[in-house]
């Protein structure tokens, strides 16, 4: 009888202890929010509101890797401003639509996930293409117009300036996926530079446990008065001013060293940091359209000498030559100067370790504030 009754009882104590082990390892290990994605890279639509510049069509990328390691990227391709600029009057100085020529799989440096050396190969990494020509910050539809002349009829052109929304669409699909990170590196090239200290203070404030850093490759030389009107036609000036962290800014003066400024402001522990070519043709060419012909050292040290001024924990590598952007570039693995590699700079940036200020001698004792 004695028997008979310990063999049903130590069944159930196994299937108690068996229950008690699972409950364990499931509160030790959460389920990944990323194990619904395949391996490499998933491309994703964007949700109703989003799009590119002549349709509602857009899509965003998304490489899973550890869930505590984040990289979010935003992808480079122009601007316009004007019906010159935007095609009327010549050639389009922009990507209007995403494509296969998009997908993060055709890119080298920071994307060549086979590359043992890439301080990003073990990252979840999020691909935001590019494909509205106001630099992310847009949310307006503008007709760009051109009059009527003797060789033909007035012409005009409609461009969907949403990038503010293609981008915010990306971020809340990034918050509903990542719960607790403990790094997040925010970072772009050329165009997609330019918003990544807006976006990387916002990050921070989402995720006020995670360590944030920032870089922005290749978009240092932007500073000319034309730039305040041009955001504000686009609609960035008004939606930016609505954001907290903007509200004491004049919108007269609105520029982009306006977004490492506030962003230094809002969210003084996120690493803010910028890489640049001290003759990068790109960015002489667009200045050029907006009518600055200074050098463009002159204009890359005067723009970090203001932002130093907010924020002297600024972290600069400028190179010598006319190359744009390093991020996607072989280049990445290899640029040296001052007898530092662009590659471990990076990553003892993300490791957190204290680097130098590289190049700075490029442009001129302006770059440091004087200091």
């Amino acid at each position: 009888m004695a028997v008979a009754l310990a063999r049903p009882l130590a069944r159930s104590l196994a299937v108690a202890a068996f229950l008690t082990a699972a409950c364990t390892q499931k509160k030790a290990e959460p389920e990944n929010p990323l194990t619904g994605l395949a391996a490499g890279w998933n491309r994703i639509p964007g949700p109703h509101g989003t799009g590119c510049s002549h349709d509602s069509s857009y899509v965003f990328y998304v490489k899973p890797g550890a869930s505590d390691r984040l990289t979010i990227y935003f992808q480079g391709g122009g601007g316009c401003w004007n019906s010159g600029t935007c095609g009327l009057n010549g050639q389009a100085t922009f990507d209007p639509v995403v494509d296969s020529t998009d997908a993060p799989g055709n890119f080298n440096g920071i994307l060549d996930l086979t590359n043992p050396a890439n301080p990003l190969k073990d990252h979840s990494i999020v691909f935001v293409p590019y494909c509205t020509a106001d630099v992310f910050l847009g949310n307006h539809t503008v007709t760009y117009a051109t009059p009527a002349t003797d060789s033909g009829p007035p012409r005009s052109i409609g461009i969907q300036h949403w990038g503010s929304a293609d981008a915010d669409s990306v971020m809340n699909w990034v918050y509903a996926h990542f719960q607790d990170p403990a790094l997040v590196f925010v970072t772009g090239s050329s165009a997609g530079a330019i918003p990544s200290p807006l976006y990387a203070s916002r990050v921070a404030q989402h995720y006020p446990k995670a360590r944030v850093v920032q870089l922005g490759d290749a978009a240092g030389g932007y500073r000319a008065k034309a730039i305040t009107d041009i955001l504000a036609g686009w609609g960035a000036t008004t939606a930016l001013l609505a954001d907290p962290a903007y509200r004491g800014i004049d919108s007269v003066s609105f520029n982009l060293e306006s977004l490492y400024i506030a962003g230094a402001r809002a969210t003084p522990g996120v690493t803010f940091a910028q890489y640049n070519n001290a003759n990068d043709a790109i960015q002489v060419a667009f200045l050029g359209l907006l009518g600055v012909t200074d050098p463009l050292p002159k204009m890359i040290a005067e723009n970090l000498a203001d932002i130093r001024a907010v924020n002297p924990r600024l972290r600069t590598y400028t190179s010598p030559g006319d190359m744009h952007t390093i991020l996607l570039r072989p280049e990445f693995y290899t640029l040296t100067v001052d007898s530092v590699g662009f590659r471990d700079w990076l990553a003892h940036l993300l490791e957190g370790a204290e680097v130098k200020d590289v190049g700075d001698s490029l442009l001129g004792h302006q770059a440091d504030g004087g200091r």
